[in-house]
């Protein structure tokens, strides 16, 4: 957004006389006289652990990241499982119809009809299955990886949600900016109307003002507009509010170093505490369990074999033959050698070889992801300070230069638009105060959360540099800005 240059109109006027500009400065004055009306009710501001306690509860990314862990929950049961006793039981009951011809002189066809049945245990217990092991294995670290990655997804939200909050409160910012732009434009414009009329300058200086002035509406307009966008952003990430309002920072929150120790040492912790390193490298370890399943398809198996059983039947099998019932228990070693498969076995050996180096190339992105997101936080941070650090001066200024604008006024010095100016100016420098502190705090949020040491704890505290409403304190009674390093 280009800022706009106004000047004092103590220099475009100085020609006139001070009773004319009396004059016109209680016109402007008059003509911007409203009456007063109470202040409508305004919701209570919503904090940013509010809204992280919500999408909690509704985001679909990490209510799916506790979807998948209960899966690979489920799947580590179903592999300890394939290592106990299979015990199953069978049983039937037949009702039988027959017919028969006797060979002799008579030739007669006999028929009868009789029940038959039987039930039978089996049980099975693997003894030597290295398959199974190594299936066992594996879905105890695709388990432990799904865990990571739950954890990941929370430190995710968090970074996002936050990211998308902190640039609706820029927009927002922007758009009080552009308003006081505006604002200061719209009054040159008029200004410069009224010049002339009084023949003090002519039409080109007034369609300079008002193109101008036109331009910052709609730099007001986009503002706007932008707002419009980085909330439907923030819904994503925390579901369709419609009473959501945002606090203001404070002019007085003071921001320590919240990072501490060197960017090396942080560095050096990233494989031991970022989740999504750790979910990388569960994820690899899996893997590697694949391709010692895979392999174990070649290896023979043995399992212990054990069947109770009985069978009845009314009648024999030949007529005339009398009914039986037969109980049967056997117990034994059953082994399996695979001798060949078509190849299908070697190639699901080379597929498993195949995904255990994608998943060592994902780890290392996920660790040079990570290494980045730390420097870049780490410096963004820095860089947000210093931004605060330096915007601070400019509020002071700015304050100053609106009480003199305010002052001066009532003496014939000044008029509404250089107060107007100084509002613009301080606005201009709230505005970028605030993107400072805005920086540091999401390069704090993404620091963290890469690190996978963000909760909810952490947020709030966060929420105590936040206000309601904002404050036109001075600054100069404030304590200072942590300095940049």
């Amino acid at each position: 957004m280009r800022r706009q240059t106004l000047l004092p109109l103590y220099k475009t006027f100085d020609i006139l006389p001070a009773a004319v500009l009396a004059g016109g400065l209680l016109l402007s004055l008059f003509a911007g006289a409203a009456t007063i009306s109470p202040a409508p009710f305004e919701p209570p501001a919503t904090s940013l652990s509010q809204l992280f306690e919500t999408a909690l509860q509704s985001e679909p990314n990490y209510r799916a990241a506790q979807d998948t862990l209960t899966a690979a929950q489920a799947r580590e049961r179903q592999a300890f499982g394939a290592l106990l006793p299979q015990v199953s039981a069978t049983g039937n009951s037949n009702d039988n119809r027959r017919s028969y011809y006797q060979r002799d002189s008579n030739g007669n066809t006999l028929r009868d009809g009789y029940n038959s049945g039987g039930y039978q245990f089996s049980l099975t217990q693997p003894l030597w299955r290295p398959a199974n092991i190594a299936g066992l294995d594996q879905a105890e670290k695709a388990s432990e990886q799904t865990l990571f990655q739950l954890a990941d997804s929370e430190q995710q939200l968090y970074i996002k949600l936050a990211t998308a909050w902190f640039d609706l409160m820029e927009a927002r910012d922007g758009v009080e900016f552009s308003s006081a732009q505006r604002d200061a434009l719209k009054a040159q414009w008029d200004i410069a109307k009224r010049a002339q009329e009084l023949g003090v300058q002519g039409q080109p200086q007034v369609d300079d003002a008002k193109a101008k002035y036109e331009e910052a509406s709609a730099d007001t307009m986009s503002a706007e507009l932008d707002v419009a966008a980085k909330t439907a952003a923030l819904e994503q990430w925390s579901g369709r509010h419609t009473d959501v309002v945002q606090p203001v920072i404070r002019d007085d929150a003071y921001i320590p170093d919240m990072l501490g120790a060197d960017l090396q040492t942080w560095l050096a912790q990233l494989d031991a505490r970022s989740p999504a390193l750790q979910a990388a490298q569960s994820a690899l370890a899996a893997a590697d369990m694949e391709v010692d399943k895979q392999r174990a398809g070649h290896q023979p198996t043995v399992d212990l074999v054990a069947t109770y059983g009985n069978t009845a039947q009314e009648v024999g099998n030949f007529p005339g033959q009398p009914g039986y019932a037969i109980r049967q228990f056997t117990v034994g070693l059953q082994a399996s050698l695979p001798i060949y498969s078509g190849g299908s076995q070697s190639a699901k050996v080379s597929e498993a070889l195949a995904m255990r180096d994608k998943a060592l190339d994902d780890q290392e992105s996920t660790r040079r992801q990570a290494v980045l997101t730390i420097k870049s936080s780490y410096y963004g941070w820095l860089a947000g300070n210093a931004k605060a650090v330096a915007a601070r001066t400019a509020i002071t200024s700015a304050q100053q230069a609106l009480l003199v604008a305010s002052t001066g006024s009532g003496h014939g010095l000044k008029t509404e638009a250089d107060v107007l100016a100084a509002r613009q100016q301080l606005a201009g420098a709230r505005r970028d105060m605030r993107k400072g502190r805005y920086q540091q705090l999401s390069a704090y949020i993404k620091f963290k959360g890469t690190l996978g040491a963000l909760s909810l704890v952490d947020i709030r505290g966060l929420d105590e540099l936040f206000v309601a409403q904002p404050s036109d304190m001075p600054l100069g009674s404030l304590k200072s800005e942590h300095a940049s390093r």
